[in-house]
């Protein structure tokens, strides 16, 4: 094997010592979930949604509209906040305190029929100070399997797919959207995207949105990381993530200490350092359709989604190492 071989496989092996651990104080989410949202506000962590089921299996029991807190200072279990509709693909932000709902997928047939999938159009704000949502301008179109960011105050939603419900050919979106937070009465800006996908992740680094991976029309997966500059409205590229095929599906992204990290379906947290993606530390439960976010002191956690055994509940923290 050529030395740069032999000095990969070795960095790798050694991550799987392990990368994190799961945290006494950090306890499992309330139901195994994939494919659902979550956010950090003010210290504190919110998880909506999601779907229950075996994968691939959606109807209107596999599918929740639950929402939940927990409090990363003195927290002791997850909270229960007023939920919404039942949904899942769907993206979920912070914005000065408050939690935004973007879209989302809702299945409308019973267990053991059909299926029968929409994309949503709605819109939400949650306001812990009185425990309420509050609607928000509807997507320009139904849209679920996407992301999203914020920016400043500018809310920034790009890839996913409108399903259109049994036996209609889902439309693949082509925009990135934009709503003005700060603005009352902002309408929705839509831009063009450079590529269409699905089951992706989203990331604010450097001021810039980074739109990650995910699925493509043609049934594959990408490892494309695309770049969108929000002040030109222009977009570029950063080196594609590696590994397998299926870390092109679903993975999570974090910033941390102004670091961007990938944690794709391998189990490996990759760090984004100059024209190349490092591997920092390994998962315990190697899992995709997940979340990652900040947890303070250069920690990330991960949260839910599904692994080769089915959902996940455990929650585990990710202490990324140094560059190898």
């Amino acid at each position: 094997m050529p030395m740069i071989g032999l000095c990969l496989t070795a960095c790798l092996l050694g991550l799987t010592a392990r990368a994190g651990a799961t945290d006494p104080t950090i306890p499992p989410l309330p139901k195994a979930v994939s494919s659902f949202g979550a956010a950090v506000a003010d210290g504190s962590i919110y998880v909506y949604g999601g779907h229950s089921g075996k994968t691939h299996t959606y109807s209107t029991e596999t599918t929740v509209g639950t929402f939940y807190r927990f409090k990363l200072e003195g927290g002791t279990k997850w909270e229960e906040l007023p939920g919404g509709p039942q949904m899942q693909g769907l993206a979920l932000v912070a914005h000065n305190g408050t939690i935004i709902r973007i879209g989302g997928m809702q299945p409308r047939n019973k267990p053991g029929d059909p299926a029968d999938n929409v994309s949503l159009a709605s819109a939400a704000r949650f306001n812990p100070k009185v425990n309420k949502w509050e609607d928000l301008p509807e997507l320009p179109a139904p849209r679920s399997s996407h992301d999203a960011v914020v920016v400043g105050n500018t809310l920034v939603v790009a890839g996913g797919w409108q399903m259109n419900g049994a036996g209609q050919t889902p439309d693949w979106c082509d925009t990135l959207v934009l709503l003005d937070l700060a603005k009352p009465g902002a309408k929705w800006e839509s831009v063009p995207q450079p590529f269409q996908g699905r089951a992706l992740t989203m990331a604010e680094h450097d001021g810039k949105v980074y739109v990650i991976a995910g699925l493509t029309p043609d049934g594959g997966t990408s490892h494309d990381v695309h770049i969108f500059n929000l002040a030109t409205r222009k977009w570029t590229t950063a080196p594609k993530i590696p590994g397998e095929r299926m870390n092109g599906f679903s993975p999570a992204a974090v910033v941390l200490d102004g670091h961007l990290y990938v944690s794709p379906a391998d189990g490996i947290v990759y760090r984004l350092s100059g024209d190349k993606w490092e591997p920092t530390v390994k998962l315990q439960t190697p899992r995709f359709v997940h979340r990652l976010v900040p947890i303070g002191g250069g920690k990330a956690l991960a949260l839910g989604g599904a692994s080769r055994a089915g959902n996940v509940a455990e929650c585990e923290v990710v202490t990324p190492t140094k560059g190898h």
